[in-house]
């Protein structure tokens, strides 16, 4: 028996899976559909759900993890410039077409995060431009016992540590 996309909305919010406003927010979507597609933008949603563009944002978020909606971003050429255009949204009402695309959000969620994380990672002070050298992070060199002998024999006979044969850093 397949269910509308309005009774799965109900049910939702009776389990409380979903709340009063993401229910709101996600009947007042279902409303837009037209024969040409759905893409409304978030101010056109939050005025007819009764709420603010960033509530509408939060809900559309449940809707994506939940698998409820899977949105297509569009981009549209504006004075010779790419810029973010309306997205496209298509309601999912079948449970395979659901899982899949609460697969698909988390898999992008993942991937966002982990890009901050490495963003965040080599802002650190050791991985910093000025401080990084392949020779003093990665790439420092070891010395056996005998050349560490043979380096210290050199550096009390009056030479450099370099010409006595030492690789790292001074």
């Amino acid at each position: 028996m397949s269910q509308t996309f309005s009774s799965q909305l109900w049910t939702l919010t009776q389990s409380r899976t979903i709340t009063g406003k993401t229910h709101l927010v996600l009947q007042a979507l279902a409303s837009f559909a037209g024969p040409h597609g759905l893409f409304p933008s978030h101010e056109s949603i939050a005025a007819r759900a009764g709420c603010s563009p960033r509530t509408v944002m939060r809900s559309l978020e449940v809707a994506y993890s939940l698998g409820l909606v899977e949105r297509t971003r569009r981009r549209v050429k504006r004075n010779g410039r790419m810029v973010n255009g309306s997205n496209l949204y298509r309601l999912l009402v079948r449970p395979m077409e659901q899982a899949k695309a609460a697969a698909k959000h988390y898999a992008q969620q993942l991937r966002e995060a982990l890009a901050r994380r490495k963003q965040r990672f080599l802002q650190t002070d050791i991985f910093a431009a000025e401080t990084y050298s392949k020779e003093n992070i990665f790439f420092q060199a070891r010395h056996s016992p005998s050349e560490w002998l043979d380096i210290l024999a050199g550096m009390q006979a009056g030479l450099d540590p370099k010409t006595a044969g030492y690789r790292g850093q001074i």
